[in-house]
């Protein structure tokens, strides 16, 4: 099991404890022992095992122009977040949300800035089907078979936290 998590975590994945695709892999993750033994196996190349908040991840030591480059590939997704936290605001994990009722909620909660960065449409359908394909990509949401609705993962606190200290920093300037 543990070459399975590794493949799937260095690929950059967050497991969620409530992800239905990874639900054997948290559960393995989730037992003290085996978490203790891949956490010490990857310390030996340099990686962390992080489980936190009901999620795990791979961590390392990142050098300023790592930081920069892991930003620049998850910019999309954070500001993806900060549209999906503007229309949902009390948007936590576990939460359910439906794409129609994101329709409904968007124009009146929409960021234009965030919008234009991210897609070049403005038809509603399509940023909306583009939005939640990439929160889905990412592992933030999850469907569960019904067309309209989506789980949200454990992991988007991981990436809410990344949003929020953006904030605060925009703030503080």
């Amino acid at each position: 099991m543990e070459s399975v998590i590794f493949e799937i975590l260095s690929k950059g994945v967050i497991i969620s404890t409530n992800s239905s695709k990874f639900q054997k892999e948290a559960s393995w993750l989730m037992e003290d022992d085996n978490f203790e033994s891949l956490n010490r196996t990857l310390n030996k190349i340099g990686l962390y095992l992080v489980g936190e908040n009901g999620y795990f991840y791979l961590s390392k030591d990142l050098k300023a122009d790592e930081e920069e480059k892991f930003f620049n590939s998850h910019k999309q997704l954070i500001l993806a977040l900060a549209q999906l936290k503007k229309v949902f605001v009390h948007l936590d994990k576990g939460h359910k949300i439906k794409k129609s009722e994101f329709i409904k909620r968007f124009e009146a909660k929409k960021d234009e800035k965030i919008i234009k960065a991210l897609f070049d449409t403005t038809d509603i359908i399509e940023i909306t089907d583009k939005l939640f394909n990439l929160l889905e990509r990412f592992y933030v949401i999850e469907n569960r078979g019904k067309k309209d609705e989506y789980v949200v993962l454990n992991s988007i606190n991981y990436y809410l936290d990344i949003v929020d200290a953006i904030s605060e920093g925009e703030v503080d300037e």
